[in-house]
């Protein structure tokens, strides 16, 4: 080996180690600057559900990862170890981030939070990063030591590398719905301002985006029998219960809105993905008058979401009906659901993905 070729080999070994070392520091975090502090109840819209043990790193509060996630309804939790990247869904979104790394995703959306740190074998959040990636506010509450949950989001605080752009992407609305919500007169802002989130009537889903995306159908049979097939299918799991976030691993006792619909389209061949906002992205968007059985009608939930995003889906049956998986009710069947005024108010779409 020449002395030019050694010298690129040292260069591009030492490079690797930096790199390593840098990635290391980033996810580990300085392990000797966090103290424990006493275990925190957990309150989500003032009614404590939970407890939690919270660190404090630097002067901030951050909380465990998953047990975050799971109180607030994101049990179904994948794990990627090789880059210790966490994905989490509550049936509605999927939610991506890393460790150490500073852009998290939630859908199509991309958001800046703290980096999360990887102390102990255990993820943890800040809590700032963590109202971004579950469209919560949370904060610590010093009179009583516990960690405070306002779900839906109706506050966002701004992050580094934030834009007005891009936490109105983030939100589902519009710069200027942001500014006249918090009376802003430019477009600067500033990490740690206080923004309000704009009123419901302000939001509106962005997705689908990807009309006429195809669903692979393998049986050959007619269409007409493969919907006939569809609702026989649905109906085999009325009574299931419900669970956010379900794995297919729990079906057919447990659901999710989504998984339910996942369940019962794949024990027929169709292969759907596993959130109600990817599930709307296929198929073309038909109207309420044009219905068929087997198409799938998409809601939102201003309940549990600020962004105006899809939030639950179902089955349309035929003759005003709908066949899904609730939160309240498990599997059943919603007897002329556009006359009643939840769902009504709810309603974003329907996509046919049998044609």
């Amino acid at each position: 080996m020449n002395k030019q070729k050694k010298s690129s080999f040292r260069s591009k070994v030492v490079s690797l180690f930096v790199l390593i070392f840098v990635f290391n520091a980033l996810v580990v975090g300085q392990a000797s600057a966090y103290e424990q502090v006493p275990t925190a109840g957990v309150a989500v819209n003032g009614e404590m559900v939970d407890g939690i043990d919270p660190i404090k790193l630097n002067g901030e509060y951050y909380v465990p990862l998953i047990n975050m996630a799971k109180i607030l309804g994101y049990n179904h939790i994948q794990f990627e170890s090789n880059t210790k990247t966490y994905e989490m869904t509550d049936g509605s979104t999927v939610v991506r981030t890393t460790m150490g790394g500073t852009r998290a995703r939630r859908g199509d959306e991309f958001m800046n939070i703290d980096a999360p740190r990887w102390l102990n074998e255990t993820a943890y959040v800040s809590l700032d990063a963590a109202s971004a990636l579950f469209n919560s506010y949370i904060y610590f509450k010093a009179e009583n030591g516990s960690v405070q949950v306002e779900k839906p989001a109706q506050k966002y605080e701004v992050h580094a590398g934030d834009s007005l752009w891009r936490i109105a992407q983030a939100h589902h609305t519009t710069i200027q719905a942001i500014k006249d919500a918090n009376n802003l007169t430019s477009n600067i802002i500033y990490p740690g301002q206080l923004l309000k989130l704009p009123a419901r009537d302000k939001v509106k889903e962005t997705e689908p985006v990807k009309e006429k995306q195809p669903v692979e159908v393998k049986d050959p049979a007619p269409t007409k029998d493969i919907r006939t097939q569809i609702l026989n299918e649905a109906q085999q799991y009325i009574g299931a219960g419900y669970k956010f976030g379900a794995t297919l691993n729990e079906a057919p006792n447990l659901f999710d809105c989504s998984s339910y619909t996942q369940f019962v389209f794949g024990n027929l061949g169709i292969q759907l993905p596993r959130t109600s906002r990817e599930q709307a992205q296929l198929g073309t968007t038909v109207s309420l008058n044009n219905l068929q059985p087997g198409d799938l009608v998409f809601f939102t939930n201003h309940d549990l979401y600020s962004d105006g995003r899809v939030g639950h889906l179902g089955i349309y049956m035929g003759n005003g009906d709908m066949i899904h998986a609730s939160s309240s009710r498990g599997v059943h069947i919603a007897t002329n659901f556009m006359d009643i005024n939840y769902w009504k108010n709810n309603y974003v779409f329907s996509k046919r993905i049998i044609d």
